[in-house]
């Protein structure tokens, strides 16, 4: 009891990825092991002495460990949803995982019953399980909320998390005695021969306190209270001393405990002081257990610590401890080796036996084809007599008839790269008979889903992304949108807002103004809708506004973020509909803000009126909401129903519920209803199914008769009618009212869930096109399916046929055949305010005094054909994730993340050519995993506001000026531009890009000249010795480009290009020094026509 403890040592698990704290702590009662658990469900083992590990394991995926116990076979763990038992060198002896275990929080043995364990939670049941076999034998009834088990040998100790503590007949496990030790939550308890401790809390003014007391019980007079351990810093953790049976462990969670003696409480002013020790831990301490020997304790933090502690400096774990189990350690083999030695003298191992992986042909068989799923509808009607189930024949399909499994065909339909295009076009190979697959072939039926419809993937080579050939997938006029971006599942909604006319025009317009938001998804979106205005079939990203999105922090609280790793069980579907939901909400709250125009909310918002009346004093409450989309509720009885009345009972509720009455002060039975009372001009609706019998209604109806292609709404008063409105039929008067009352909707496009047998779901858009209509009369609007950066024409019959399982709904859009007339969109602005060319903005708070640009003046406002360099700088957010072949080949699977760190923009003539007036570093709040230094010359804090020496911006900021030069038609001048507006994220038209890269190419070449190379032989200039500055590199494209220029007008620059490639080939593509002689002397001599040109300053000879 006297006895000092002391701190033996602390360590932290070296091997985590990241921080996962202890959770569960216990001293192997039989050998000299300290056994640890940790949030992650990983179970270690330590030496009892120098704490060294002995094993390791994983046992539970992701899943607390809580709590540990060691029997003389092994150790038990213990998680939420499993139990499972190894032996002490890892060996997994069971694991038991049932629909019987909810959430488990405690387990421990019993005297009596050798070879069984009681566990039990927040659950119903408590559990018996077998330990020889690791089952379930029995359950135990009312036995729910136990988070602490203790055995004593004649009953089990049960502590609830509602602050009870029963003690159970180990015998009958009934309840025998029971008592309220705490009136909020109980934290531990521990027993031991007649004494009970418990620890808690109290509910105090409706607050959680923590008692400052251990209570203490005496168990042979009905659990009478003795006197409490007063513990002032509030204990979180007991445990009873293994060989004195009146002394206790007793600990905070704030790393204090102490050693006391019950007996002693009654001595009053004659018992010894308390002492206490404190446990230098930076974090909290979240688990303790003390040995067999008592010799020794063991404490667990959350910041991943274990901290030993000892009353002696010679200790044993156990007073009698069994010897461990160690491996075999080969001798190492002592091969002398001399310089006439032959490489036969290393040893090779030497097998006795077959290796495994030498397969006999009798040891594998055709196992055939797995048995054939059966149909749920079968498995929700069955019915059970003995252990034969009998369902009616849902007629799906015919007897001993099951659907055919086709091996799945890899690489089928994939393009080839277009390196290896034209790799075959100069070698005059048929190119497109190997490339081009059978992309358009349909089942008539509709049970088979089309190839167009199958998840596309974008295949990398050693090219990069630029490699892969985007135009095998398009061959219409509309841009797709690229997938290997974080939750590009949103490209099939992004898409059918690019159709909705009014929006785009607004958004359009919101980025001519002087938008103050950083990220602005309003401003995102109208980037985007630029860029696939532009494409004209060429593939698009949706970069910047999904990574707008993932900032927002609603957007993370609301799950609207998809896993990194794909899930197959993850609803798509679902997901659409909340991310429709927020997107809504989001452009309406970003457009109207003051000064802008509330034009979305005319174009999406419903006007409705909700209605609540008090079932006790008729007190009635009524408010004007304006929902953006329906949610489309399905019958619960599965009998046929119309589309139109489905959504009049969505639209028109009227249900009962328990609220509260300010007349009645108290809740009351009330009936509410929401009465439609305006139309909007776009009509979303959520159709997502939530459960299988919602979605069985849609592939049980008929093409063209369930889904109306047009239907007319009237509100009649507070009534509400809605029909179906057939093609070629006469449209009813009650339709033809006013625009405010009346309104007729078609269809416009389809947000799909589609998901075929073993693939992992994704979403695709069916979209009506009504701009660039196709000449060909195939349909007066045809329609168009994006399936990311797939776009092809489909037929109305797709659109409107869910015959097959393949594919549910998840939104559908309808708009208003009047929807031009009812929007005056010439409200909008429609000039450009360029006044940020003009301006001088940084969010540095020390920038640079003495800035290496000039800004524009109003008088050198750009025009169409203004020449103007640009170079830009990147970083990487992601690694590139690759993988080695069988062969030893490296292939990629996803290319590294990069995002824009520098920008600079020079003049391309004038007085002031080649003279900056944009040189912008790029504010990120996205962790930067490289910053590329040697390739960018971007250093660590060159992008933090708070460091920064230069003109730092959000991207948003820079992307707009590039964006205000590209609309005023400047020309940009660079060296592999490509590459670069790729990762902007701007769309430049050919006309405007002269790049460098390609100027000095000849075609048949593969080789492409690097900058650097071209700047030290043709202008006898050194770039890029000290790292890569975006100002050098784009003067360095001008004056290559103004050298090409002058070549071309004396007629020699194809002889100079091939006296290029020469000296490439001779110095192996790498520059030598400046006195190198292999540097040819055949260049023609160029005569200047500009000497007093600032492309040729100092450092910079003509």
């Amino acid at each position: 009891m006297e006895s000092s403890w002391n701190e033996v040592q602390s360590f932290c698990d070296p091997n985590i990825n990241k921080v996962s704290p202890i959770s569960s702590l216990c001293w192997d009662p039989f050998r000299e092991l300290l056994w640890v658990g940790n949030d992650s469900g990983r179970v270690t083992s330590y030496y009892a002495k120098g704490l060294q590990r002995y094993t390791s394991f994983k046992a539970h995926k992701d899943q607390q460990i809580r709590q540990l116990r060691v029997i003389d076979r092994g150790v038990i763990s213990l998680s939420p949803k499993s139990i499972q038992m190894r032996d002490r060198r890892g060996l997994v002896k069971w694991n038991l995982s049932d629909d019987q275990i909810k959430d488990l929080h405690c387990m421990t043995t019993t005297t009596l019953t050798h070879g069984e364990l009681l566990a039990a939670g927040q659950q119903d049941d408590m559990l018996v399980i077998n330990l020889a076999r690791g089952a379930i034998t029995r359950t135990i009834s009312d036995a729910s909320n136990i988070v602490v088990m203790r055995n004593l040998p004649r009953a089990i100790a049960c502590g609830s998390l509602l602050g009870e503590v029963t003690l159970r007949d180990s015998r009958t496990m009934k309840v025998e005695q029971r008592v309220q030790a705490h009136t909020a939550m109980l934290s531990d308890l521990d027993v031991s021969g007649n004494l009970l401790l418990t620890c808690g809390f109290s509910q105090r003014q409706g607050s959680l306190i923590m008692d400052p007391l251990v209570k203490v019980y005496d168990i042979r007079m009905g659990m009478r209270s003795l006197a409490p351990i007063p513990f002032p810093s509030g204990p979180m953790f007991l445990k009873m001393h293994p060989t004195l049976s009146t002394t206790c462990l007793v600990a905070s969670q704030t790393g204090q405990f102490q050693m006391c003696d019950i007996s002693r409480l009654t001595m009053g002013s004659y018992a010894p002081p308390a002492q206490f020790y404190q446990i230098q831990t930076s974090s909290y301490i979240t688990a303790m257990d003390i040995s067999s020997s008592a010799h020794t304790l063991a404490f667990g933090d959350g910041a991943s610590f274990v901290y030993q502690y000892a009353d002696d400096a010679e200790f044993d774990c156990n007073p009698y401890s069994l010897p461990l189990e160690t491996s075999d350690i080969a001798p190492p083999v002592n091969v002398k080796m001399g310089e006439d030695s032959p490489l036969s003298s290393v040893g090779m191992p030497y097998y006795t036996e077959p290796l495994l992986s030498i397969w006999s042909p009798m040891a594998t068989y055709e196992v055939g084809h797995p048995p054939a799923q059966i149909d749920e509808e079968v498995l929700r009607n069955m019915k059970t007599l003995d252990f034969v189930g009998y369902a009616p024949n849902p007629g799906n399909m015919l007897r001993n008839q099951i659907p055919r499994r086709k091996k799945a065909a890899h690489k089928k339909d994939i393009p080839k790269f277009r390196s290896e295009q034209e790799r075959e076009m100069l070698m005059a190979t048929n190119v497109l008979s190997s490339s081009v697959g059978d992309l358009k072939s349909v089942d008539p039926s509709g049970l088979i889903m089309p190839k167009i419809y199958s998840r596309v993937e974008i295949q990398y080579s050693k090219f990069g992304v630029d490699d892969f050939d985007f135009g095998y997938y398009n061959r219409t006029k509309y841009g797709g949108l690229e997938t290997h971006i974080w939750n590009s599942y949103c490209n099939s909604l992004l898409q059918v807002l690019f159709f909705i006319l009014p929006l785009r025009n607004i958004a359009k317009s919101h980025i001519k103004t002087s938008c103050p938001k950083e990220n602005c998804l309003l401003c995102e979106l109208g980037f985007l809708f630029r860029m696939l205005e532009d494409s004209k079939g060429q593939n698009c990203q949706a970069t910047n506004f999904l990574r707008a999105f993932s900032t927002i922090p609603q957007a993370a609280a609301l799950g609207l973020f998809e896993p990194e790793t794909p899930d197959r069980h993850l609803s798509y579907s679902m997901l659409m509909q909340n991310f429709t939901r927020f997107i809504m909400e989001q452009l309406h709250q970003e457009s109207n803000q003051p000064g802008s125009n509330p034009l979305i909310s005319k174009t999406l918002n419903w006007n409705t009126l909700s209605h609540s009346k008090c079932g006790s004093c008729q007190h009635e409450i009524s408010r004007i909401t304006y929902p953006f989309v329906v949610d489309l509720l399905y019958p619960k009885k599965s009998k046929k129903r119309s589309f139109t009345s489905i959504l009049k009972a969505s639209m028109y509720r009227e249900n009962q519920t328990k609220a509260w009455c300010p007349s009645c002060h108290s809740y009351q039975p009330t009936t509410t209803k929401k009465i439609i009372q305006g139309l909007p001009g776009v009509l979303l609706i959520n159709s997502g199914a939530s459960n299988h019998a919602e979605a069985a209604m849609w592939p049980a109806n008929k093409p063209s008769s369930w889904l109306p292609e047009r239907f007319g709404i009237h509100i009649n008063g507070s009534e509400l009618v809605i029909k179906a409105l057939p093609r070629g039929k006469d449209i009813p008067a009650e339709f033809k009212g006013s625009p405010e009352t009346c309104a007729i909707y078609e269809l416009s496009s389809t947000i799909l869930q589609i998901q075929a047998e073993e693939e992992l779901p994704h979403l695709v858009a069916q979209i009506r096109g009504e701009l660039f209509v196709d000449p060909t009369p195939m349909e007066a609007t045809p329609w168009y399916l994006f399936n990311d950066f797939l776009v092809n024409r489909i037929s109305r019959d797709d659109v409107l046929s869910f015959k097959g399982i393949w594919k549910t709904p998840s939104v559908l859009q309808y708009k208003r055949v009047d929807i031009d007339s009812l929007l005056d969109l010439s409200v909008l602005p429609s000039e450009v305010d360029y006044s940020l060319l003009f301006k001088d903005v940084t969010v540095a708070t020390n920038p640079a005094k003495s800035p290496r640009y000039e800004i524009l003046q109003p008088d050198e406002m750009p025009k169409p054909g203004t020449i103007v360099a640009i170079d830009a700088e990147f970083v990487a957010l992601n690694q590139e994730e690759t993988e080695i072949r069988s062969d030893g080949t490296k292939s990629l699977i996803r290319p590294s993340t990069l995002t824009l760190a520098r920008v600079s923009v020079l003049r391309g003539d004038g007085e002031k050519e080649a003279v900056p007036f944009i040189d912008d570093y790029i504010a990120t709040s996205e962790p930067i995993v490289d910053y590329l230094t040697e390739f960018s010359g971007i250093e660590l804090g060159d992008l933090d506001p708070k460091t920064s020496k230069y003109t730092l911006v959000p991207l948003k900021i820079a992307y707009k000026k590039l964006r205000m030069l590209l609309d005023l038609g400047c020309i940009f001048i660079g060296h592999g531009l490509k590459k670069d507006f790729r990762i902007i994220n701007l769309l430049v038209p050919p006309e405007q890009i002269i790049d460098t890269v390609d100027i000095y190419h000849i075609r048949n070449r593969q080789r492409k000249i690097s900058l650097r190379f071209l700047a030290w032989h043709l202008l006898h200039q050194d770039i890029q010795s000290e790292g890569h500055d975006s100002i050098e590199d784009a003067r360095t494209a001008l004056i290559l480009y103004k050298k090409y220029l002058e070549y071309r007008e004396n007629g020699t620059f194809g002889q100079m290009l091939e006296s290029v490639y020469e000296a490439g080939h001779r110095a192996n593509w790498l520059k030598g020094p400046k006195d190198s002689h292999s540097r040819p002397s055949s260049t023609p001599p160029v005569k200047t026509s500009y000497p007093n040109s600032p492309l040729f300053a100092a450092g910079w000879p003509a």
